[in-house]
């Protein structure tokens, strides 16, 4: 395997991602700026692709819900159709999201930690929070079914440096501005820095023999709450304040946190950054 394709090359994930591949592959980065995946005809002959490309701001769930569901199916959809017309078939590196299973554990008790067995349950179509979860789901689907050799994998609640539009950025920018609001305190999530995300991602791509063909969940096993990370972050920047505390939004789901089971006996991975670690790392980035 020589060359990479990345989409989402300047997102959260791609931007770590990209510096690492690098070192050991030649990467060809795609990103907004560099045409619209949904309509772009041609696209680099590589041995793997990396769809990162995504609508994955919490925010966006809700404003600009048609546009997440059309930018994740169909940018999908054109990658698929592209290389599955190449002679050499690319690997097909999709992320997938564990916001799908979200309704198979918050109402039909389906266990946490959750392995890649659980079912997708989309639990109301009204509640635009769905826009996103669906649409990834989907793409896992649309992957499977383009006869492309894949590996799937659905991130757990990654944060560090260089993310937007999720809690751990959000809450230290709120911060930052004296406002101490936090939302859905009691709810639990597995939180991964970025640099344990990339060094499964190398993993995968790395062990191909292994890793073809099947689904993996990367996140960190321990279960914290959502006002114990508040908390975490407050100490690191210095702040002994009382939070405002607000329930969580509708549709947000209590507890989320994986089985790594499969990702560990396949390839031997484990996340090495604890919480106090990770936060103190994207507090000193952020401020």
């Amino acid at each position: 395997m020589k060359n990479i394709l990345v989409t989402g090359s300047n997102g959260f994930i791609g931007s770590h991602l990209v510096p690492a591949l690098e070192k050991h592959y030649k990467v060809f980065c795609h990103d907004r700026a560099d045409g619209d995946l949904c309509t772009q005809q041609n696209f680099p002959q590589v041995d793997a692709v990396f769809h990162l490309a995504a609508n994955v701001s919490t925010h966006e769930f809700y404003t600009k819900s048609f546009e997440v569901i059309k930018n994740n199916v169909t940018s999908t959809i054109n990658l698929c159709e592209f290389y599955q017309k190449q002679e050499q078939k690319p690997l097909f590196i999709y992320a997938g999201t564990s916001e799908a299973q979200a309704g198979a554990t918050e109402h039909f008790n389906y266990k946490i930690p959750t392995d890649e067995s659980c079912p997708f349950v989309i639990t109301d179509p009204k509640n635009l929070r769905w826009s996103y979860a669906s649409s990834k789901a989907i793409g896992e689907q649309i992957v499977i079914a383009s006869g492309l050799p894949y590996i799937i994998f659905r991130p757990y609640n990654v944060y560090g440096p260089k993310q937007t539009g999720h809690f751990v950025p959000e809450f230290i920018e709120r911060v930052l501005k004296n406002k101490f609001e936090l939302y859905g305190h009691a709810n639990t999530r597995s939180w991964l820095h970025i640099n344990d995300c990339v060094d499964a991602l190398m993993l995968l791509i790395e062990n191909p023999d292994m890793t073809t063909g099947e689904i993996f969940n990367i996140g960190h096993p321990d279960e914290i709450a959502v006002i114990d990370v508040a908390k975490c972050i407050l100490k690191h920047m210095q702040k002994d304040i009382d939070m405002e505390l607000h329930d969580a939004p509708l549709g947000s789901v209590s507890r989320r946190a994986p089985d790594i089971n499969k990702i560990k006996n396949i390839v031997g991975w484990m996340p090495k950054i604890n919480l106090d670690e990770g936060i103190k790392h994207t507090v000193e980035a952020m401020t």
